[in-house]
């Protein structure tokens, strides 16, 4: 019993610090000023001009849309887009041998998937606001785009699909698992979205840009989300995770306080 109380007192203090990244997360957003491209555009020309070129580094908060002159092409969608991913996922059956109460053996038919492919790709991209334009290089953030495609294939034993410009066939499975389709997504940041960019403004490298921060900890990603909606889901994944983590923690006290009155 003391071993499933260590187990639960485990999860709680993963959901706790899960529950304070969130908090941490809403508080960078609300504690950073949205800046306007041209302004960081001057300011780094000032810092340049006093100190030189490189010398320039903030975190920066941007709002914008995004431009670029040499767009990518969605794997599954074929969308124009800055950023992708798509992924797809074998959905299969495979039947086990269990044993029931009485210790006897029978067959059950257990439902499963797993990700047989997953691809993707970005770009450089301008990020255009009222006042201008600065570069994004999206190398290294966490991004948050928009579903363009869902789509579940099922096929009877031996058909095929195709899936982003190959045959897959749908049959039987490795290790006994029957294949029942291929499940489809894709997600984007397309041109012309208004996007969210939280990183590092910097002039390093003779161009000013936003980048992965410098700083270890330092925040960066992209969604096509707002603001107060990014801000929103945080606080609400805060909330929940710090509910589970007493829950859990609850649990592990029960567990514990159980099994010190038996032993006594």
């Amino acid at each position: 019993m003391f071993i499933a109380a260590g187990m639960l007192a485990g999860i709680s203090v993963l959901f706790f610090i899960l529950g304070r990244n969130q908090g941490r997360k809403a508080g960078n957003m609300r504690g950073i000023e949205t800046s306007m491209a041209a302004e960081i555009g001057e300011t780094a020309k000032a810092v340049a001009d006093e100190i030189g070129a490189g010398s320039f580094s903030r975190q920066a908060e941007l709002k914008g849309k995004a431009e670029c002159d040499q767009p990518l092409r969605s794997e599954m969608a074929g969308q124009p887009c800055v950023w992708y991913k798509c992924t797809v996922t074998r959905e299969y059956e495979e039947n086990r041998m269990e044993r029931d109460s009485d210790g006897r053996s029978h067959s059950q038919t257990h439902r499963g998937s797993e990700t047989v492919s997953s691809s993707e790709r970005r770009v450089p991209f301008m990020l255009r606001d009222a006042s201008g334009d600065i570069l994004v290089d999206p190398e290294g953030a966490k991004v948050d785009g928009e579903q363009v495609l869902s789509r579940y294939e099922a096929g009877d034993r031996g058909t095929s699909i195709t899936i982003g410009g190959f045959s897959v066939s749908i049959g039987q499975g490795g290790l006994g698992r029957n294949t029942l389709g291929y499940k489809m997504e894709e997600w984007i940041l397309p041109l012309g979205k208004d996007l969210y960019v939280l990183g590092e403004a910097r002039d390093d490298g003779g161009q000013l840009r936003i980048a992965k921060p410098t700083e270890k900890g330092a925040r960066f990603f992209i969604s096509v989300k707002s603001e107060e909606a990014l801000i929103g889901s945080a606080r609400k994944g805060e909330m929940i995770l710090s509910i589970l983590s007493g829950v859990f923690m609850a649990g592990a006290a029960l567990l514990a306080t159980l099994k010190l009155f038996r032993v006594s």
